[in-house]
């Protein structure tokens, strides 16, 4: 197994890394020749929720400089820390050059980070991070299947999260829940209902994406009505802490059921990655 890459936008890995440290305290990293992949299952995080990551390679990493070798078709998995991954990221974000590669440490496996930087004088400096890892063997990869959902009742493009954040953060003292409702009317309502309290607040004038066709095939429900799923508000609250990646968002709602997240990352018609967040419904 062999793996050497020179990272290329630390800042959009950090930023990715950083918004799955906010759910969990570890997760998957994949290597491949196309994709860079990071998983959250629902084992690692509190109340199940689950994370898919997806980015091309060539988005992260260049190119030329791209070994990735192994028996079980050219993937490496490793499970790695997010506080130590994210320490090492965080160094390389302004670097001239950053080379991650698999090595040793007597027995243990680890990502050496080489990272180049340029002093004042032009002198070039170079400093070594390590991170700690488990390499996975293809049969645990092989039980670690993305959740399956229904087809979504509801489909809309979210306002920017650090929006829909300052308004959850008010409602959040609150409740222990908060509902996401959507219709097809172009609107998207938060609420949460605690006692003789009830607050929500609705966005209007959304737009819905293609997959709305689909559902809207489906449901010949009127266009006010809405579909709606409660969440778990701390977990909610650790989704919108992707803003620091976001360009644009879409939320599925499957009734009762979950609450699918797509963060993009990128220019969505730029084809670069997303972040799925998977939300389980809380039972009523």
């Amino acid at each position: 197994m062999r793996l050497r890459v020179s990272l290329t936008d630390s800042k959009t890995l950090h930023g990715m890394i950083q918004s799955v440290g906010k759910v969990a305290n570890k997760c998957i990293i994949r290597f491949s020749q196309s994709t860079f992949d990071i998983i959250v299952t629902g084992a690692d995080a509190p109340e199940g929720v689950q994370i898919w990551s997806q980015v091309m390679t060539n988005a992260l990493f260049k190119p030329d400089v791209l070994r990735i070798e192994s028996n079980f078709n050219d993937q490496i998995n490793l499970e790695v820390a997010t506080e130590t991954f994210l320490h090492a990221l965080k160094s390389s974000i302004n670097a001239v050059d950053v080379i991650i590669r698999l090595a040793k440490r007597d027995r243990d496996p680890l990502l050496n980070f080489t990272i180049g930087n340029s002093t004042v004088n032009g002198a070039r400096l170079e400093i070594s991070q390590e991170v700690l890892i488990r390499v996975l063997r293809p049969a645990e990869i092989s039980r670690i299947r993305e959740p399956e959902c229904p087809v979504p009742d509801a489909c809309i493009y979210l306002p920017r999260l650090h929006k829909i954040r300052r308004v959850a953060e008010r409602m959040q003292p609150l409740s222990d829940t908060i509902t996401v409702s959507a219709n097809r009317a172009h609107e998207l309502k938060l609420s949460i209902e605690k006692d003789e309290v009830k607050i929500e607040t609705t966005w209007r004038d959304l737009d819905h994406p293609d997959l709305e066709i689909m559902t809207q095939a489906r449901h010949g429900r009127v266009e006010s009505e809405y579909r709606s799923v409660r969440l778990d508000m701390k977990s909610f609250m650790r989704f919108l802490s992707s803003s620091v990646v976001e360009t644009k968002s879409i939320t599925s709602i499957c009734e009762n059921h979950c609450a699918i997240f797509y963060v993009y990352i990128g220019e969505e018609d730029s084809g670069s990655g997303v972040m799925t967040f998977f939300l389980p419904a809380v039972e009523v």
